[in-house]
């Protein structure tokens, strides 16, 4: 399976057009049957207004178009697209989300951005109420959007689900491009499967972006560092860490991941 993560510029408020446009490029350069899923970052239909007022105007009118683009190049592509999209539904209810736009089937919304920062809160946006991995083309996907990322609670239920791909969106601008890193290798490892995480990239490096592909050892198969650009990278969604059981048995390996689980008590960690 190949993947490609887009890592656009982060736009500084008031350049949203130019942020669409970068994308809109982008998707459009991607040639036809080159990859099977692309992944975009958190908000990317909306992100750089001036103030929420303008964003919610980008909602209904250039992230509106942007979304119907989406759809467009995952036709000509031939290939999936994941994306973190604002939405606001017919009652009002805003929630920031991850789409799938599949080629040949209608788009769904997969999920709802749970632990939600006070900005988000303050504007109305509501959180999800689960956190239910999905399937797509038979592979099990697990999601965080941004602050999720920081929960590891969140990542012990995926892991607990068997979780084969985890796919993070984010538009972190403040952490420290090393805490992506160690983070990202320790969420894959813990889960035992491969992460994909798609964010924008920085005026300074050293901050933010790090679109990467993980594997489920916590190796780093990509890393986009601090450069906009796309990230392309071929993975086996069904990779598995396998590892000797113990040291003194060598010859005995298993799915690092289930002789975790195994050996898990549970009753010691949530005890009051």
């Amino acid at each position: 399976m190949i993947v490609s993560i887009l890592q656009p510029p982060y736009p500084s408020p008031g350049q949203a057009t130019a942020a669409l446009s970068w994308q809109t490029k982008t998707l459009r350069a991607i040639e036809k049957k080159s990859t099977d899923l692309i992944l975009l970052p958190e908000n990317s239909n909306c992100t750089g207004g001036l103030n929420f007022a303008e964003t919610l105007h980008l909602l209904e009118n250039e992230g509106a178009q942007f979304v119907v683009e989406m759809r467009t190049q995952a036709e000509r592509i031939g290939a999936a697209i994941m994306a973190g999209v604002m939405t606001r539904d017919a009652s009002g209810t805003l929630r920031n989300e991850l789409m799938l736009i599949p080629p040949g089937e209608p788009s769904r919304y997969l999920y709802s951005k749970n632990h939600l920062v006070r900005p988000e809160l303050e504007h109305g946006i509501l959180p999800g109420d689960r956190a239910n991995v999905f399937f797509y083309n038979g592979i099990c996907f697990g999601a965080a959007i941004c602050f999720d990322f920081y929960f590891p609670e969140l990542f012990c239920h995926y892991a607990k689900q068997r979780v084969d791909v985890l796919v993070i969106v984010s538009h972190q601008r403040q952490e420290p491009s090393e805490n992506l890193v160690l983070l990202s290798r320790a969420r894959a490892f813990d889960c035992g499967c491969t992460l994909l995480r798609a964010a924008p990239a920085m005026d300074n490096s050293d901050i933010g972006g790090r679109s990467m592909v993980i594997a489920p050892d916590g190796s780093v198969l990509a890393d986009a560092g601090g450069t906009p650009g796309v990230l392309t990278c071929e993975i086996d969604p069904k990779a598995r860490f396998i590892r000797a059981a113990s040291y003194s048995e060598p010859n005995r390996i298993g799915d690092y991941r289930e002789i975790i689980q195994n050996a898990c008590r549970p009753e010691l960690y949530w005890r009051t």
